[in-house]
Formats: structure tokens, C-alpha cells, sequence
């Protein structure tokens, strides 16, 4: 999903929050619109092009980088797809966990 205008300006000159780089890094959408994001700027975190492609794919778990220091956008996250949602995008895990905890 393309990023707004703001959303751009806030990663601006930034690093990527996963490895640090700061060559070609997006707006990465912590909760897609498609998911049920929004356009807000503490719905995006600055991503490299490829740990943001690992993110999109699930293959990557961001919760480890988020905290503390993105700690909103982890917020903005939650009030959007509730906590086990955003918990489930975040770490990659698209699959739902059974009543003890496991896939």
C-alpha cells in the first residue's frame, strides 16, 4: 500500500529500524491498510526496501525492533487490529495459536 505524503516525511532520513541501513528506506506499513490500517503517520515505521519486503511476506518479526522506541506505532497498531492481531502481523505469524499457545 502506498504511503501518504506525511507518512514519507516521517521516515525521512531515517534507518531502517531492522538493520540499520539508511539506503533506500520506505514507509512500511506496521498494519496494512488492507488489514485494516490507516494513512496516519504512527501507522509506519522506516524499513529498507528488503527487510520491507521480508516484513510484507511475513518472514520477518518486528516486535524485537519495535519496542521501545517505536513504541506509538506499536500503539497505533493495536488500536487498530487489537492486540493478538497486531501481535500476529508484527511477528510474522499468520496462522491463529490454539488455546495452549501453539500453532
Amino acid at each position: 500500500m502506498a504511503a501518504t505524503d506525511a507518512q514519507r516525511a516521517a521516515v525521512a532520513g531515517r534507518r531502517c529500524i531492522v538493520c540499520g541501513t539508511d539506503k533506500r528506506v520506505d514507509a512500511a506499513h506496521v498494519i496494512p491498510k488492507s488489514m485494516g490500517g490507516c494513512g496516519h503517520v504512527l501507522c509506519v515505521i522506516p524499513a529498507c526496501r528488503r527487510c520491507h519486503r521480508a516484513y510484507d511476506a511475513g518472514e520477518l518479526d518486528l516486535l524485537a525492533h519495535l519496542e521501545p522506541a517505536w513504541r506509538p506505532q506499536l500503539a497505533h497498531a493495536v488500536g487498530h487490529v487489537g492486540l493478538i492481531g497486531a501481535l500476529r502481523r508484527i511477528s510474522g505469524q499468520r496462522e491463529p495459536l490454539s488455546s495452549t499457545g501453539k500453532r
